[in-house]
């Protein structure tokens, strides 16, 4: 096993693990859009996973994968992104919202 095997595999390892952050956070975050930011941060999770398997095994085939994972991931977060556009839920406006930033003010 070269050097750069080994590398792939730590980093595998890593994202695996950033990865299951990512899944608690989504199903326990407070609000819709913290898990909405969850769920694009596990579709790039999931890709990049993938990418690196691909880069490991040499399968170029698991990069269209990766690419089809991408794609999904930004449309499910869209699709999310529209939905809160639309919904009447308030619990998750910022401090900012009400009153919008101008400059001067302390």
């Amino acid at each position: 096993m070269t050097p750069f095997h080994t590398a792939l595999g730590i980093l595998i390892l890593l994202m695996a693990i950033s990865l299951v952050i990512c899944f608690i956070r989504l199903f326990i975050g407070p609000s819709l859009p913290n898990r909405t930011v969850a769920f694009d941060t596990i579709a790039v999770h999931a890709a990049g996973i993938i990418v690196l398997f691909a880069m490991l095994d040499e399968a170029r085939a698991l990069l269209s994968v990766a690419l089809v994972t991408s794609v999904l991931g930004f449309l499910g977060t869209t699709i999310m992104a529209r939905y809160l556009e639309r919904s009447a839920e308030s619990g998750w406006r910022s401090e900012y919202s009400e009153r919008p930033f101008r400059i001067g003010d302390d």
